[in-house]
C-alpha cells in the first residue's frame, strides 16, 4: 500500500478543519434562533452577533483560503515537485489555519492577523517548491 504524501494529509485535515468550522457556524445560528428556526426553511437568515458571527466569518474565509491551497497541494502532488518546503508549507498552513478560527471566534485581533499571514506564508511555501 503507497503511504499518503504529507501535503495531501494537511489537505484531508484542512478539509476536515473546514468542514468543523460550518459545524461550529452552524451551531452558534441555531443557539441564537433555535434548533426550528435551524430545521425548517430559511428564507432570511439573521446575522448572528458575537462569538457566533466570528465563528461565521472565520468558516467564510476558510472557504476563501482552502480552494488555492488545495489547488497548490494537487499541483505540487501531480507534478511530482514535493519536498521538504512544500511540506513544512503545508503544516504552517494548517496550523495557521487552525489558530486563526480559534483567534477569530475568540475575539482576539493581532495574533488572529499573524495566523491569517501564516497561512498566506505556508501557501507560499508551496509555490516555491513547485517552480
Amino acid at each position: 500500500m503507497n503511504e499518503v504524501s504529507i501535503e495531501l494529509t494537511m489537505l484531508l485535515w484542512a478539509s476536515i478543519l473546514y468542514v468543523a468550522q460550518i459545524l461550529v457556524a452552524a451551531l452558534a445560528a441555531d443557539i441564537q434562533n433555535g434548533v426550528a428556526w435551524g430545521l425548517g426553511n430559511r428564507s432570511v437568515i439573521p446575522e448572528v452577533p458575537g462569538w457566533g458571527g466570528r465563528a461565521q466569518r472565520a468558516h467564510v474565509n476558510m472557504a476563501e483560503s482552502l480552494l488555492p491551497f488545495a489547488c497548490l497541494v494537487l499541483i505540487a502532488y501531480s507534478s511530482g515537485r514535493m519536498g521538504e518546503l512544500s511540506a513544512l508549507g503545508v503544516q504552517l498552513f494548517l496550523i495557521s489555519r487552525l489558530a486563526y478560527a480559534l483567534l477569530y471566534i475568540g475575539g482576539v485581533k493581532v495574533l488572529r492577523s499573524l495566523a491569517y499571514f501564516g497561512g498566506l506564508i505556508g501557501m507560499g511555501m508551496i509555490v516555491v517548491q513547485v517552480l
